[in-house]
């Protein structure tokens, strides 16, 4: 194993040194299309911590959000932490909702890292100052007061949503706050409900779930998209009422239809789920969502399950679409410009 491992894992240290300690319970999900590489690593810091180590490897998943195995569903109860590594996004699964509801976290790293996007990029980044810029965009750039949103992009996006009441201002991290340490959600970031108990690496987005049934228009995808990766041509989303009622476009589109239909359900095609903003500088273009939808200044819009950001969305799968340079109003008011920032985020340090 040693002679695969290159480079530094002081990244992918962090995350567990804090949170996981001699003698817990720790369960490793992870999958056969995974780069095995990573569980590897993280069984080995793991044992230096003195953890009890379970690796459970099965065969990949359909989809985001589909469960894995009944018994490794079991296993996640009798768990004092669940990390994820899968190849899907399992998070939000059903089996990860109760376990967060039992009180048993989740530390996630899944979506398809390699163990080298473990040493650069989004997980470089310094993990405080991405708290300081998530509370900014709330506050200053969409404010708690904000109403209605429009996104344009120079591939033809024209789009508008209500946020009315769904903009959660998250605090700014005081004196001593740990960027590594699991999140109470419902305590920490001022998110409502859920349950949601985990911590997640890399990170870098600020989430905001927009009215269900208010998202009128074109949108269009330019970037990356979850499971079909790195677009080969745009995706455009055509939204009346908040619900997609025609895709269109190339290859990338013809995926996504059928993807839909073979994985998805009725509610797989509300949009957007999520509209949600990347915070995080040291963020790169991989062609996964676990990084690209936290590229600095893009905006991501989700198909399907909204519960995990503040919405009423319950379906069997969420997707992520990435615009990399969006321009977006907010009440009218342009706040950002071909993904650029129009005010302030950093704060004072």
């Amino acid at each position: 194993m040693s002679a695969l491992m290159t480079g530094s894992m002081e990244y992918l240290r962090r995350p567990l040194i804090r949170n996981i300690q001699s003698g817990d319970r720790a369960l490793v999900l992870t999958d056969t299309a995974h780069d095995p590489r990573v569980w590897q690593a993280v069984m080995s810091i793991l044992q230096e911590i003195g953890a009890e180590v379970t690796v459970a490897l099965f065969e990949r998943r359909p989809a985001d959000y589909y469960d894995p195995p009944s018994a490794v569903c079991e296993a996640m109860m009798k768990s004092d932490v669940n990390i994820l590594l899968a190849s899907t996004g399992m998070l939000h699964s059903p089996a990860s909702f109760r376990a967060m509801e039992a009180r048993i976290p989740s530390i996630c790293m899944d979506g398809g890292m390699t163990l080298e996007w473990f040493q650069s990029g989004a997980v470089t980044e310094d993990m405080k100052q991405v708290m300081v810029r998530k509370h900014y965009v709330a506050k200053d750039i969409f404010g708690a007061d904000a109403k209605e949103c429009r996104v344009t992009s120079r591939y033809g996006t024209d789009f508008t949503y209500r946020v009315d009441d769904r903009i959660f201002v998250p605090p700014l991290p005081g004196k001593n706050f740990d960027p590594y340490k699991i999140v109470d959600f419902d305590k920490d970031e001022n998110r409502k409900g859920g349950n949601l108990y985990y911590y997640l690496f890399p990170t870098g987005e600020f989430n905001v779930a927009p009215i269900e049934g208010t998202a009128n228009g074109k949108l269009v995808i330019d970037l990356t998209m979850h499971h079909i990766g790195r677009l080969e041509d745009p995706i455009e989303l055509h939204v009346e009422n908040g619900r997609v009622i025609r895709i269109e476009g190339g290859a990338s589109a013809r995926v996504l239809r059928d993807y839909l239909v073979e994985y998805g359900d009725e509610n797989a095609y509300m949009c957007p789920a999520e509209a949600s903003i990347g915070v995080n500088a040291k963020a790169l273009i991989r062609g996964v969502q676990r990084e690209d939808k936290n590229v600095y200044g893009a905006m991501h819009f989700g198909l399907g399950t909204n519960i995990d950001v503040g919405g009423s969305i319950r379906s069997k799968i969420h997707m992520d679409g990435v615009i990399l340079e969006p321009t977006l109003y907010v009440d009218g008011d342009v706040r950002m410009e071909d993904g650029r920032f129009l005010r302030p985020i950093e704060g004072n340090g």
